[in-house]
C-alpha cells in the first residue's frame, strides 16, 4: 500500500493523514486502520483540527457533521489557505449537489470499511503523485518542442539534450506505473485518455 513516489520527489517521507472526527472510538479506528502505511494524526474537533493543520499535512480524513465547527466550516478554513492538503469527507450525511462546489479528493459515506477507507486514501495519493508528474511532463515537453523547432539534429547534439530526453522517457514510464495501480478502472481509463489524446 502507498503510492509511487515521482523520480523527483522525496520518496523517504512519510505520508502524514489528519483524521478530524468527533466520536472518539471511530478516530482511533481509522488511526488503526491507516497506521501501517501512514502517519494518522486525530483532531476531535474542528479547532484542533485548525491547530493541526500546518505544512506536513498530506491529506484530511473529514466528518461532516460535528458539534461547534462542521466539516463544511473546517472544508472552507482549508480552502481559503491554499493548502496542498487533499480533503476526503468520511460522514454519515448522504452526499448532495453542495459537493460538486467542494474541494474534495473522496467521499465516503459512513460506515465505512478497512478497504474503503484505504483505497480511497491510496487513489488520492496516486492521483496526486500523478498529476505533479504529468506537470513537469509538458514542461519537459515544451522545452524538447522548442529545441527540436529551433535546431536540426546535428546542432542539438548536445549531452543536455540527451539527459532531456531520457526525463522524458523516465516520466513517462513513472506516470504509466502510477495508472497502473488506480484501484478504480475507469478512472484509471480516464486518466490514461487524457494523457494519451494530448
Amino acid at each position: 500500500m502507498g503510492a509511487v513516489k515521482a523520480p523527483t520527489m522525496d520518496s523517504e517521507r512519510e505520508r502524514t493523514i489528519l483524521i478530524v472526527e468527533d466520536e472518539q472510538s471511530l478516530a482511533a479506528l481509522h488511526a488503526h486502520h491507516l497506521q501501517d502505511d501512514y502517519e494518522a494524526r486525530v483532531a476531535f474537533t474542528g479547532g484542533e483540527a485548525l491547530v493541526e493543520l500546518t505544512s506536513d499535512i498530506d491529506l484530511v480524513l473529514l466528518d461532516r457533521r460535528m458539534p461547534g465547527m462542521s466539516g463544511d466550516e473546517l472544508l472552507d478554513h482549508i480552502d481559503d489557505w491554499e493548502s496542498d492538503c487533499q480533503v476526503i469527507m468520511v460522514t454519515a450525511v448522504d452526499p448532495d449537489l453542495d459537493i460538486i462546489d467542494m474541494p474534495l479528493a473522496g467521499y465516503l459515506t459512513k460506515p465505512v470499511s478497512k478497504e474503503e477507507l484505504l483505497t480511497a486514501v491510496e487513489q488520492a495519493f496516486l492521483i496526486d503523485d500523478y498529476e505533479e508528474l504529468v506537470s513537469e511532463y509538458y514542461e519537459t515537453r515544451k522545452k524538447y518542442a522548442t529545441l527540436t523547432a529551433e535546431f536540426s539534429p546535428t546542432e542539438i547534439d548536445d549531452e543536455r539534450f540527451d539527459e532531456l530526453e531520457g526525463r522524458i522517457d523516465e516520466l513517462e514510464a513513472a506516470m504509466n506505473e502510477i495508472l497502473d495501480q488506480f484501484p478504480d478502472d475507469e478512472l484509471r481509463e480516464a486518466f490514461r485518455g487524457i494523457h494519451e489524446s494530448d
